[in-house]
């Protein structure tokens, strides 16, 4: 009897951990951070942290985006985007891993590349307006590159809205 109710409190607290959301990455570097808002109402959904580090905690893929940051810092952008790539093969559902080798792309030339990665990036994004909106906005960029300036106003628009909260 103790050990069903020892399995039954594992079991609980098993999916307790499967109730948690993950979080995804924002900033200039790989495992840069911001702030989250805790003076949301309660109404609202909380705004989720965006952190390279919670979001692959644990991951073989983490040390892969650290191996990117450095090639990139080097200007090996081509071992940059092969570590990307790896860490994207690892880790299919990161936000982070996506936003990361869009601005990589972007930074290469690619900006069709770099403009759907980034909606990728967007489409697995956690709450985090802040976070979208830094998003629309390499989506933006991505766009005036190509010649879409059409494009890219409404992108603009987009993290302006999510700036001011009325997206």
């Amino acid at each position: 009897m103790v050990q069903g109710l020892v399995r039954l409190m594992l079991l609980a607290a098993m999916l307790a951990g499967c109730a948690t959301t993950p979080t995804t990455g924002t900033g200039g570097g790989y495992g840069s951070s911001s702030s989250s808002s805790s003076s949301m109402p309660s109404g609202e959904p909380r705004q989720q942290p965006v952190d390279a580090r919670a979001d692959l905690q644990g991951s073989p893929a983490l040390a892969l985006l650290d191996r990117a940051e450095g090639a990139r810092n080097q200007g090996n952008m081509s071992a940059a985007g092969r570590y990307l790539e790896r860490a994207l093969n690892m880790e299919p559902d990161s936000s982070w891993v996506y936003r990361q080798l869009a601005r990589l792309r972007l930074e290469e030339g690619d900006a069709h590349s770099a403009e759907g990665l980034a909606l990728r990036a967007l489409r697995l994004a956690p709450y985090n307006p802040g976070y979208q909106a830094e998003l629309w906005e390499l989506v933006a960029t991505a766009r005036e590159r190509q010649g879409d300036e059409e494009g890219a106003r409404d992108a603009r628009k987009r993290a302006q809205e999510l700036r001011r909260g009325t997206a």
